[in-house]
């Protein structure tokens, strides 16, 4: 009678530990399969032959935090202008929200001797997840100033995607706007407040690119 008796205690205990070995196993630690991300670029430029240059940037951790960039000054030759760059990237990681945002920014901006310039050039991106809901948004990213070709526009947000040719030269991107994620468990968005396409007018292939205002955000849980 005895050994039945122990025989069902173990029996008991030992099912009572698995039990617990895998509650242990299926419950996530805090952060696991949680991530952001981060980048912003005050401006980047790149053309046929040259090395990538890029002014005021910033990189989030990937367990969340702070980074960010100034640079007083920007300049290169017939092609870029601008003061006062800066570059913040921000996230956290929690039980209930992940989320990060970045903000990108150039004043008195000058692009191709004149082409494009801009009084002050932000670019914002803000991404959140709960676990049940993902979004990203781009509130707060605007031009001023902004002058195109001799046109102005004003202080103005432009439509996502707008484009405006530039004759001889290729065409730009104002408010230039991608976006990844699944929009429940992920979600991600670039913005690029100006993207100038530099083109070979024979072909129409790009050569180069110049950009002012980049912020890149996204979060997962």
């Amino acid at each position: 009678m005895m050994v039945t008796i122990i025989g069902r205690r173990r029996a008991s205990l030992t099912f009572a530990t698995l039990a617990a070995l895998g509650a242990l196993v299926l419950t996530p630690a805090l952060g696991e399969g949680q991530t952001v991300s981060g980048t912003g670029a005050a401006a980047t430029v790149s053309t046929a032959g040259s090395a990538v240059q890029t002014f005021a940037s910033a990189t989030l951790p990937s367990d969340g935090g702070m980074d960010n960039a100034d640079l007083d000054t920007a300049t290169l030759a017939n092609t870029l202008g601008a003061n006062g760059l800066t570059a913040i990237t921000t996230g956290q990681i929690d039980e209930t929200l992940v989320s990060a945002t970045t903000s990108a920014e150039a004043a008195d901006v000058n692009i191709l001797n004149g082409l494009i310039t801009a009084k002050a050039v932000v670019a914002l991106a803000t991404s959140y997840a709960n676990g049940a809901a993902a979004t990203s948004e781009s509130n707060g990213s605007t031009l001023l100033g902004l002058v195109v070709g001799g046109v102005s526009y004003g202080d103005a947000t432009p439509a996502p995607n707008t484009r405006l040719d530039l004759p001889g030269v290729g065409y730009a991107v104002l408010n230039e706007q991608s976006q990844t994620g699944d929009g429940v468990h992920s979600t991600g968005l670039t913005v690029n407040m100006i993207h100038v396409y530099l083109t070979n007018p024979l072909n129409g292939t790009t050569t180069g690119n110049i950009v002012v205002g980049t912020a890149q955000s996204a979060a997962s849980r």
